[in-house]
């Protein structure tokens, strides 16, 4: 990827994950990429594919992140443990802003509009991998537990960028609950 066009994605991914979309323009994301305007318009013709642009690359990102730390576990169960880890260390990141994903289709509530299917597309590729290692623990309902386990994530996920104290604390209690919830699944 060109170096200009990297630094405009680094500069709006950072804004728009610390401010949220609408509240970001395109003079504030020039500004912080160190580019001229007419630069930023030739790799980025508006700022919705800009957007799309920088979601689609957080969604390769994160699934890197993600299957990296699924590598370092054997088990299906130690990998679900791991995704939740996976989200405490996230949590703990000066970085940590909320859920792009989840701010994107809070603010594009359109169904029609692409920056919400890629939005969708990245919970659902979570919702499966999660869906895929419960499966692998032998439980039947493993969709819809997988369902309820990426609630909690999200569910942890807009608590910890709320009240940053205690996201550890919280991670790890919901993690019990979901081990137990796995544990009494298997038993069926």
């Amino acid at each position: 990827m060109n170096l200009k066009k990297k630094s405009i994605l680094d500069a709006a991914t950072s804004l728009f994950s610390k401010n949220g979309y609408h509240a970001v323009g395109v003079d504030s994301i020039v500004a912080k990429s160190n580019v001229a305007k007419m630069t930023f318009y030739k790799h980025y013709p508006s700022k919705e594919f800009l957007i799309e642009s920088v979601l689609t690359q957080r969604d390769l990102d994160l699934r890197v992140s993600i299957q990296a730390a699924l590598e370092k576990r054997r088990t299906p169960k130690t990998k679900i443990k791991a995704i939740f880890e996976w989200y405490e260390e996230w949590f703990a990141t000066e970085e940590f802003h909320g859920c792009m994903f989840i701010k994107a289709s809070e603010e594009f509530p359109e169904i029609d509009v692409k920056i919400r299917e890629i939005s969708q597309t990245h919970k659902e590729w979570v919702e499966s991998l999660i869906a895929g290692l419960l499966k692998e623990c032998g439980i039947k309902s493993h969709g819809d537990l997988a369902v309820h386990i990426l609630t909690v994530l999200d569910g942890l996920t807009v608590r910890s960028n709320l009240f940053k104290e205690g996201a550890k604390h919280h991670v790890k209690s919901a993690w019990r609950y979901v081990s137990n919830m796995i544990e009494a699944e298997s038993l069926h």
